[in-house]
């Protein structure tokens, strides 16, 4: 679970979770911090962790971040509105 006083770097390494190919995607995410930070608490929201970013950004969605990043989103707006 990511923490507040978490860095960047540290919630990158806590949702990648050992697994390399989703350390340089959520690497790529957060070149851009403010916007990176906000998928990467979406990824929170979901649940998603390690392998299970690898899988959904290689072979859902076949390496295109934006197809992954949209994908995130959705997946976070959903269970943000079954949470209500």
């Amino acid at each position: 679970m990511l923490e507040a006083s978490d860095t960047l770097a540290g919630a990158v390494g806590k949702l990648a979770a050992g697994n390399v190919g989703a350390a340089c995607v959520l690497g790529r995410i957060v070149q851009d911090p403010f916007a990176g930070f906000m998928i990467l608490m979406d990824l929170e929201s979901t649940d998603l962790r390690g392998e299970a970013i690898w899988r959904l950004y290689r072979d859902a969605h076949h390496m295109d971040l934006d197809g992954f990043i949209q994908d995130v989103k959705a997946r976070a707006g959903c269970l943000s509105r079954l949470r209500v």
